[in-house]
């Protein structure tokens, strides 16, 4: 078994390259594919890569080996894809008198706010895959009984094992270990 810990931190061939922000799975074969990488020290933003599993040359509980360079990875796809959404104008009256939203008010007539745009970030996961992160609620129940610690997976197939998820409160944290066939399934949120 080898351990694939999410919220771990991420060595390349040639030195540190920041930590893993999610596992991405396979939902039908429960196999790892990808895991994200975020380094703020990469030279292109957005810092989020996706690495194929096949560049993991080690892992323990508390870091992931990678055989690529930090070059490497900083050409690799981004994780995180970022566009804006336009909303539609909005009319904003003013009139004299003091009425309206700020100094606008001042001018006595209508004014019109142009499109805004709002900043969306979706993660780039593959169709059929989902990203699994640290700390993402376990549910069991309808409850949450505990959060996403880490995953072990088969070292010859890459299939996920177990999930190991921390349970407790602030001051007696453990891990527990769930095997993957306790697992009815997975969402993105």
């Amino acid at each position: 078994m080898r351990e694939i810990p999410i919220n771990g931190a991420v060595t390349c061939s040639d030195g540190p390259c920041g930590k893993s922000i999610a596992a991405v799975v396979d939902r039908e074969t429960r196999r790892v594919t990808h895991i994200a990488v975020e380094d703020e020290s990469l030279t292109y933003a957005p810092y989020q890569r996706l690495v194929p599993v096949d560049q993991i040359s080690g892992t323990t509980a508390e870091l992931i080996r990678l055989r690529c360079t930090r070059e490497d990875v900083n050409r690799m796809s981004p994780f995180i894809h970022t566009h804006y959404v336009s909303r539609p104008e909005e009319d904003y009256s003013m009139y004299e008198g003091g009425e309206g939203r700020g100094d606008a008010a001042m001018w006595g007539s209508a004014l019109t706010v142009g499109e805004v745009a709002t900043r969306v970030d979706e993660e780039a996961v593959p169709a059929g895959e989902v990203a699994i992160h640290y700390g993402a609620a376990v549910i069991a129940h309808e409850r949450k009984v505990g959060q996403v610690d880490e995953l072990v997976v088969d070292p010859d197939s890459l299939e996920v094992t177990y999930l190991v998820m921390l349970k407790g409160h602030l001051w007696s944290k453990r891990d527990v270990v769930v095997p993957v066939s306790a697992i009815a399934g997975a969402q993105a949120d």
